[in-house]
């Protein structure tokens, strides 16, 4: 499990950039096991490729790996600031939580006549200019010391400013212009002041331009002095990191960025609930007939919505469309549904940051799809096909002693795992602990059922020698010419040393590290997954279901409304009878019924 975790990461280094950003390690179902940041992503992944120099715990969770997502930020701060709030937010087993819930710290700039710049943390106030979030104090310290080297602004108290009698020793070292003692107009200082808020603001370009206009101009009026003393700002000014984005939003509010190549598109929705970042998900489209990029958006949004509609939509949608689409999401949503266009700074960076994302997303998908057609040109090499597999089937069983029997189909082919085309068998045959009844049945169903149009290029079946003359059989019968191979473990059932069997072929294996044998049993062992998901499913509702049996006055379907409507017995047991009068087809009698039983019992 280890080498195919390995090699899910081997992937996603690279395709990943060499710049910062955060990654997500997911396991098979979804969950998240770990959120890291780093300085270059590439790097960083490439890290985990060093079995012999990771920790036992790192390993144990390499070998959950099923998916790495990465985002990319401007800097590492931003890196730093969305890994927090991720961790917070999803809690992945695997990242180290702090106890304590402080706060990121800001830089306040205060309202007065003679406005003072400081570092806070707390709930934010009236009467002070925020900016921010910092990922650390010290970060907050440096930049407020790079501030005020470049527009000498105070720092001291209200208390101190206002019984200063001469200027402080930061007036001598040049961090501050001693508006104190009126070494400086309030005009002047109220001008240092908003070119350090344009800069805190990420205008910094701006402030740039501005110093240097008015450095040449002295300098044309051989005013040298002053001149001077803006160049040595402008000097100051490079070494002030722009402002990072702030990964917090006020409201319910999804931020969709899009990106294009010339034969797909790529939609990234940033999301934001409760006034965090929540979300950033990609969703791939295929290109056709000249479609543009706002028709895309106006499909995909109207598509995309169905419930829990967000206040507020940030896109690029052209203006004519905006009001017809809220109208009609408002609609679907039951309350007011705006599609906007960006304004504020904080809008415009929160979307330009989904754009750039949706980018790099649709970068790293081609380089995926590569990846993968190289792979199945592999799969069509080593099993002898005339050309190169688009849609691979695997097939697996799982039963305990005959019991809860499930079959399972999944899909794979250039996109990755095909998840929303898996499909489940529940067993019907007698024959209990009869594999090759199973797969008979299996196999027998899925090209008789709803699908038996869409034929697969290859068929991979969890199985041994037994099962390749089974599966001949069956496909004789049904008079399918489709080529399958047989995948079982070799000696002492080690993963790595697994035997093909295949007609006109015979029995071989591939090398332990071989890239085509790591690829098959990536699809081997996700067959394997769902079966066992999918069994034990099974398990646990007939066991709920055989709970439940003994509760008077209630058949099959009802208490099947019961475990719909709660998810487990312990929900049952634990809810109140309002709660159980509202589950559909349980009247007040019977709730009261069931009710105290379960109180008793």
């Amino acid at each position: 499990m280890l080498s195919i975790g390995i090699e899910i990461v081997r992937q996603q280094a690279k395709i990943s950039p060499q710049k910062c950003g955060i990654y997500k390690m997911l396991d098979v179902n979804g969950n998240f096991l770990y959120i890291g940041k780093a300085k270059n992503l590439n790097a960083r992944l490439s890290d985990y490729l060093r079995t012999n120099t990771l920790a036992q715990r790192i390993k144990a969770m390499i070998t959950q790996v099923a998916k790495i997502e990465v985002i990319v930020t401007q800097n590492e701060a931003e890196a730093l600031l969305l890994e927090a709030q991720l961790i917070k937010a999803l809690k992945p087993h695997y990242n180290i939580m702090l106890k304590d819930d402080k706060s990121y710290p800001y830089i306040a700039i205060s309202q007065h006549e003679y406005p003072r710049i400081s570092k806070y943390r707390g709930h934010l106030k009236d009467g002070y200019y925020y900016y921010g979030p910092f990922p650390s104090v010290s970060a907050v310290n440096n930049a407020i010391i790079s501030i005020c080297k470049t527009f000498l602004l105070r720092t001291c108290s209200d208390r101190n400013f206002s019984s200063r009698a001469r200027p402080c020793i930061e007036y001598q070292i040049k961090r501050c212009s001693a508006p104190c003692v009126q070494k400086i107009s309030q005009t002047n200082y109220i001008n240092s002041v908003k070119q350090a808020q344009k800069t805190l603001s990420g205008r910094s370009k701006e402030v740039q331009m501005q110093l240097l206009t008015a450095m040449k101009q002295h300098s044309k009026n051989m005013n040298y002095e002053l001149a001077a003393m803006l160049r040595d700002r402008l000097r100051s000014l490079q070494a002030i990191q722009m402002k990072t984005i702030d990964f917090c939003f006020p409201e319910d509010a999804d931020f969709i960025g899009i990106a294009e190549k010339p034969d797909s598109f790529c939609v990234q929705v940033l999301s934001f609930r409760n006034g965090y970042h929540y979300s950033s998900t990609p969703y791939f489209l295929h290109k056709y007939n000249n479609v543009t990029s706002n028709e895309i958006l106006t499909t995909f949004i109207m598509q995309f919505y169905k419930a829990n509609i967000p206040n507020k939509i940030f896109t690029h949608l052209d203006v004519s469309e905006l009001n017809v689409v809220s109208q009609a999401l408002s609609k679907i949503a039951g309350h007011q549904v705006e599609v906007l266009c960006a304004k504020s700074d904080a809008e415009l960076e929160l979307l330009e940051f989904a754009n750039n994302n949706a980018k790099q997303t649709l970068v790293s998908k081609s380089l995926t799809s590569t990846e993968i057609l190289e792979k199945l040109k592999g799969v069509a090499r080593v099993f002898s096909l005339s050309y190169i597999p688009e849609r691979i089937e695997v097939y697996d069983n799982s039963h305990i002693s005959g019991n809860q029997q499930v079959g399972v189909m999944i899909v794979a082919g250039r996109d990755g795992f095909l998840r929303n085309e898996y499909r489940k068998f529940s067993i019907n045959t007698s024959k209990k602990s009869d594999d090759y009844a199973m797969i008979e049945e299996v196999l027998k169903r899925r090209f008789s059922g709803k699908i038996k149009d869409v034929v697969p290029d290859l068929l991979l079946i969890d199985g041994g020698p037994g099962h390749l003359s089974i599966v001949s059989n069956i496909l004789k019968k049904l008079q399918l010419n489709i080529p399958f191979f047989c995948m079982a473990k070799g000696p002492n059932r080690n993963a790595g040393c697994e035997n093909f069997y295949m007609l006109n072929k015979g029995t071989f294996t591939l090398k332990k590290d071989d890239k085509i044998m790591l690829y098959l049993q990536l699809l081997r062992n996700e067959a394997h997954r769902f079966a066992i998901t999918a069994h034990r499913k099974k398990r646990d509702k007939l066991f709920m279901l055989s709970q439940l049996n003994e509760v008077p006055g209630i058949g099959r379907s009802r208490k099947k409304a019961l475990l719909s409507y709660f998810g487990s017995m312990q929900a049952i047991k634990n809810a109140s009878l309002l709660d159980i009068k509202n589950v559909p087809g349980i009247n007040e009698k019977l709730a009261q019924i069931i009710f105290d039983y379960l109180s008793n019992n």
